[in-house]
């Protein structure tokens, strides 16, 4: 019985049509061979170093990018609104989600997307520390006295995990997506 005649392949490192030797072969020649087993080794070796970069994370490494998953829902979600303190939606100003109640005596209210809203980042949040006594009556607008007076109410302080975190960071991950994706 005759043998098929093995089917040409390119090679990975230069390109050229070459005849395997097996059919897992992908290398032409013992120097593009060298040249794959390196890429190889490179790939493995940034995957570890992702993982041992994972590794060293601490729980407030963790917290911050879940926050920074949040404030990006939060930007999205408001994008249309105009800043929730003074009113302004100029383009040309960088707004951020800006905290009714603070993330640092507030753990509990942290992540919460009542909590948190389209604020002018310079004059309202950084200079006048979230422009509050103009942020609660635009935010009892916006979602209710009920709500503000549930958000001013008492809250057992939160002590978050780095699975917490992790969850948080993954939520609003998704939260974001879902939004991006109800507009096509």
């Amino acid at each position: 019985m005759l043998k098929a005649k093995p089917k040409l392949k390119s090679c990975r490192v230069c390109k050229t049509k070459f005849t395997p030797y097996s059919s897992t072969a992908v290398a032409c020649s013992l120097d593009c061979a060298k040249t794959v087993a390196k890429e190889v080794e490179a790939k493995k070796a940034r995957k570890r170093l992702k993982v041992g970069r994972e590794k060293l994370k601490t729980l407030s490494d963790h917290l911050n990018e879940a926050q920074t998953a949040c404030n990006s829902y939060v930007r999205y979600r408001d994008r249309s609104l105009p800043c929730i303190s003074c009113g302004t939606n100029k383009p040309n100003i960088q707004y951020c989600a800006g905290h009714y109640k603070t993330r640092g005596a507030h753990s509990a209210l942290r992540f919460h997307p009542f909590n948190i809203n389209k604020q002018c980042n310079k004059n309202c949040n950084l200079q006048l520390s979230g422009n509050i006594s103009n942020y609660r009556p635009k935010l009892i607008e916006k979602i209710g006295i009920s709500q503000v007076e549930w958000l001013e109410g008492p809250h057992e302080a939160q002590n978050y995990t780095i699975s917490d975190a992790k969850e948080i960071r993954a939520y609003y991950k998704e939260q974001l997506k879902t939004l991006k994706e109800g507009e096509l």
